[in-house]
């Protein structure tokens, strides 16, 4: 490695470890304000917090990674050129090329780590992040159980409990439109009701119309669907494309699905567009006393940020072509990063 290398490696590097953990907990934060509702109902305490949040880890890196790589490349090239020390590789006759294969090169690094998370490592610990949250959730059921008390099962139907005894529960109705489920016992566990031998009579209208027996029965409290849905971006590409070929075999709409497939491989690749468009940038600012500061580099990342939202949405109701939702933001910072180069100082 060439002592140019190291020394542009080294200087990314150190804003990259503090934006990687700046975004990520940003993005900790938007996911914790998405479970608030179940674990504030239920009391959660502070581990079962801190084990869901530690699952959803790779999830904010592999999200997080191009941002923090742009906040990073703005901030240190911001700085190399207020310190006139683009201006001296330039005058010792390095070419901006020599510049930008190395920040290229760093930035496809991540790109490949970027898509390794997302394929590989997301789809399994999100899996177990919401694991942990169900579990504690069954740990602490929202429904009290008191003798007369109603309550309301997973699909809507509403339960009435008589008695409440040591050994389970006692007189058990379950009342749905056209039909009636009575258990003279059951009990309540991990957050599912069971019944014992009871019978179950369907009405059309006011009168009955068929009486069953059963031995056994179960339902789930309404409290275990407030669970927030997985998104399509913990998906790995292969459950992505295998709805996609169910929803065109079906001839559903898969717009969201497609949106997101395209974007396991459009967000990684953002890193090494980003190389282009933030030397790009910086080689401009030559030209003049202009200097980016850092409100220029926040808000240049914000925008991407908000460019990626946007596709996005357009992508998912199906606005734009899923491909082109997905690779918007890098071929926009594409085109801005050939302009700035071709305009820029050489």
């Amino acid at each position: 490695m060439k002592t140019l290398d190291r020394y542009l490696l080294r200087e990314i590097l150190a804003y990259l470890a503090g934006g990687v953990a700046v975004v990520v907990l940003l993005l900790l934060g938007g996911v914790l304000f998405e479970a608030l509702g179940p674990l504030l109902t239920r009391g959660i305490g502070g581990l079962e917090v801190a084990r869901y949040l530690a699952w959803r880890v790779p999830e904010a890196l592999a999200r997080g990674l191009p941002i923090a790589y742009l906040f990073a490349l703005l901030l240190a090239l911001s700085r190399m050129a207020e310190d006139a020390e683009l201006k001296v590789l330039l005058a010792s006759g390095i070419p901006r090329s020599r510049v930008l294969l190395t920040l290229v090169g760093l930035g496809t690094a991540l790109a490949g780590l970027g898509f390794w998370l997302g394929a590989q490592v997301v789809p399994a610990s999100s899996q177990k992040a919401r694991e942990v949250l169900q579990q504690a959730i069954l740990a602490r059921p929202l429904a009290l159980l008191e003798p007369g008390s109603f309550f309301t099962d997973a699909t809507g139907e509403l339960v009435y409990v008589g008695q409440v005894a040591e050994g389970g529960l006692k007189d058990v109705r379950v009342l749905s439109p056209g039909a009636v489920l009575a258990a003279p016992e059951g009990r309540f566990a991990g957050g599912t009701l069971f019944l014992q031998k009871g019978i179950r009579i369907t009405y059309d209208g006011s009168r009955p119309r068929t009486v069953a027996t059963f031995a056994k029965a179960k339902m789930t409290l309404r409290g275990l669907a407030t669970l927030p849905r997985a998104p399509l971006s913990e998906l790995s590409p292969a459950a992505l494309k295998a709805r996609i070929a169910e929803a065109k075999r079906r001839g559903t709409p898969y717009a969201a699905e497609a949106t997101a497939y395209w974007r396991k491989w459009a967000e990684p690749a953002a890193s090494a567009v980003f190389a282009l468009f933030a030397g790009g940038l910086a080689f401009w600012l030559l030209g003049g006393t202009r200097t980016l500061g850092l409100v220029g580099v926040v808000t240049v990342t914000f925008f991407y940020y908000a460019t990626w939202s946007v596709f996005r949405i357009m992508g998912e109701q199906g606005v734009l072509a899923p491909w082109i939702a997905a690779w918007g933001p890098d071929l926009l910072y594409l085109a801005l990063a050939l302009g700035l180069l071709g305009v820029g100082r050489r």
